[in-house]
């Protein structure tokens, strides 16, 4: 009786043993397989910070690119609009130095005999008249452009025209014509012109500027 229970406490102390070696091992398995989770998280850490590292060095190279890019372009369009300006400046010169010339001989179809042309003649406050052509009691005062748009138009006619004489009183009792003279005009922009009351002043096909007198030209 004694053997038996004695058996017994062994198998059961073997049993307990075997369980607890058992957990061990179950134990030193679980801490194995989180070691390598740890491990591979902290790979994935790193590699995510590399990549990181990485596209913000990108982002900081594409953003210089752009930077240089943008300096570039606007470098280029600073010089193309320096040499547009002086293109224009130089077609403007030659329209004004075309119709300067010009504006005696093609006053005299219309027995307007003038005695002098002035040149850009400049008012403090009023502008600047590109074209002055003047006897002793006349006088024909132009506006040049290389281009003519709607805006250049209306702006003489309404301001500068009307500011004249009062610009220039050594003018007062002069009969005052306003003419718009053009290298590039169109047909409808002379019809508008014209019916102003204004002369037209083109360049014909030969080169030789054209002056046109409206039928009722207004005089100030």
């Amino acid at each position: 009786m004694a053997e038996s229970f004695l058996d017994y406490l062994k198998h059961l102390t073997d049993e307990i043993y075997a369980m607890q070696k058992s957990s061990e091992a179950r134990i030193d398995r679980l801490t194995e397989r989180m070691d390598r989770s740890r491990e591979e998280f902290d790979r994935s850490c790193q590699e995510f910070d590399r990549r990181s590292q990485e596209r913000a060095r990108e982002a900081a190279e594409a953003d210089r690119c752009f930077r240089e890019y943008r300096e570039e372009s606007q470098r280029r369009m600073d010089d193309i609009n320096q040499r547009m300006g002086g293109v224009n400046n130089v077609q403007g010169e030659i329209a004004e130095d075309l119709f300067r010339r010009n504006i005696k001989g093609a006053l005299k179809e219309f027995d307007m005999d003038m005695d002098e042309v002035y040149h850009n003649l400049k008012a403090p406050g009023v502008g600047e008249y590109d074209v002055v052509a003047v006897n002793g009691s006349e006088a024909v005062v132009v506006e040049i452009k290389n281009k003519l748009k709607a805006n250049d138009i209306r702006k003489f006619y309404e301001i500068q025209l009307p500011r004249f004489k009062t610009a220039f009183p050594q003018f007062t009792n002069y009969k005052v014509y306003g003419g718009l003279g053009a290298l590039v005009m169109s047909d409808e922009q002379e019809t508008e012109i014209a019916a102003m009351g204004l002369f037209v002043l083109t360049q014909g096909q030969d080169g030789i500027a054209r002056v046109k007198k409206p039928k009722i030209p207004i005089i100030l």
